[in-house]
């Protein structure tokens, strides 16, 4: 397989929301195998991807999307160690609902279709990291719809916390499947009105949604 046909197929894995930011790409061989390459050819083209700035590898842990996070960034997740979960909901409900506002008057097609492919990744999740993980992705894309770059770098470093051992624990004891499930018809609700391009119901769902998880937290804190 040339190259460019190489590169052009790796490229399509990325874009189509198989492999969210900073997610890990499958072990060189496995990848080799999908694709039906050499290991030696998937090199160049990763190598390649690396130099364009679409993935970086870290050494023992594997290749991953998007870019290395860089000092500031590993000085700000630091913050974990001052803060808790609801100090985290506390500031979602503050930045978000306005976020998804933005976005239902800015979100391209391209993005509102990537919102959607988050959720139906996300509903075919068989545990909670993976679901997590999309669960993050969704919320981010519908950030980087509103197009403001500060609230944007605001909402990074809550996701960065929600990375936190503590956080994890939480979700685990309450997310259940049933709050998936309506969890997910929340984000339905939120991108429908991003889609329609109503400010104030996109603000408005997104805002019960938050209020809901918040809840679903403390309920376990008790």
């Amino acid at each position: 397989m040339a190259t460019k046909t190489l590169l052009e197929r790796l490229n399509r894995m990325i874009a189509d929301g198989r492999f969210p930011e900073q997610s890990r790409l499958p072990a060189e061989r496995e990848l080799a195998q999908e694709l039906a390459v050499t290991r030696s050819n998937l090199r160049k083209a990763l190598s390649l991807l690396e130099a364009e700035g679409k993935i970086w590898r870290h050494v023992g842990k594997g290749t991953f999307v998007g870019n290395p996070p860089t000092e500031k960034s590993l000085q700000l997740s630091s913050l974990t160690r001052f803060t808790n979960p609801m100090e985290i909901m506390e500031v979602r409900l503050v930045i978000e609902p306005r976020l998804a506002g933005f976005a239902a008057m800015r979100a391209t097609p391209a993005m509102i279709t990537k919102m959607y492919r988050c959720i139906e990744k996300s509903e075919l999740s068989t545990d909670i990291g993976a679901y997590e993980l999309w669960d993050a992705t969704l919320h981010r894309t519908i950030a980087e719809a509103a197009h403001n770059s500060l609230l944007l770098s605001v909402l990074n470093i809550v996701n960065e916390m929600r990375k936190d051992k503590l956080w994890g624990q939480l979700k685990e004891s309450a997310v259940t499947p049933e709050k998936m499930v309506e969890y997910s018809r929340q984000h339905q609700d939120c991108i429908e009105a991003i889609k329609d391009r109503n400010v104030a119901r996109a603000e408005r769902s997104m805002s019960q949604h938050l209020e809901m998880v918040k809840n679903d937290l403390l309920s376990v804190t008790r």
